[in-house]
């Protein structure tokens, strides 16, 4: 008895951490999200923001990461000192549930003093009330 309940205690604070965050309604949305989440070094907001089986392309070989655990890995690299993140969405195209998005977006480190920019190509998905992240190619590789 005491492991179900341990169990059932277990799970709803996994579902009590879904319901923290915001489910974006648009794909710009999305982006202002990521770049909040970053600058707040919040990694399991950014986890939010991906599709479970999603990929981020690292680099121009092709290398992806799978799946949100890997995915907030890599992003955590992008993470030390003071970081700060703008998004600006250039280009969207939905059809139905899906879009197609390029993205502008700079990351700026106040403690290194230099910053870091690029263009994204990415694939989202609305699923389950909100627009997640598919493929994430953020340097348009």
């Amino acid at each position: 008895m005491r492991y179900i309940l341990l169990f059932t205690y277990l799970v709803s604070l996994g579902l009590h951490a879904e319901t923290l965050y915001s489910k974006p309604q648009t794909p710009s949305e999305l982006h202002a999200l990521f770049a909040q989440y970053f600058a707040n070094k919040d990694l399991e907001g950014l986890g939010t923001l991906f599709h479970p089986d999603a990929v981020l392309v690292v680099d121009k070989e092709g290398n992806q990461a799978k799946g949100r655990e890997e995915i907030k890995q890599v992003l955590k690299g992008y993470m030390n000192g003071d970081v700060d993140m703008l998004t600006k969405s250039v280009s969207i195209h939905i059809n139905d549930d899906v879009a197609m998005v390029r993205s502008d977006w700079e990351i700026s480190n106040a403690l290194k003093g230099k910053n870091i920019q690029g263009t994204a190509l990415e694939v989202m998905h609305y699923v389950d009330g909100g627009w997640v992240y598919i493929i994430d190619n953020p340097n348009g590789f």
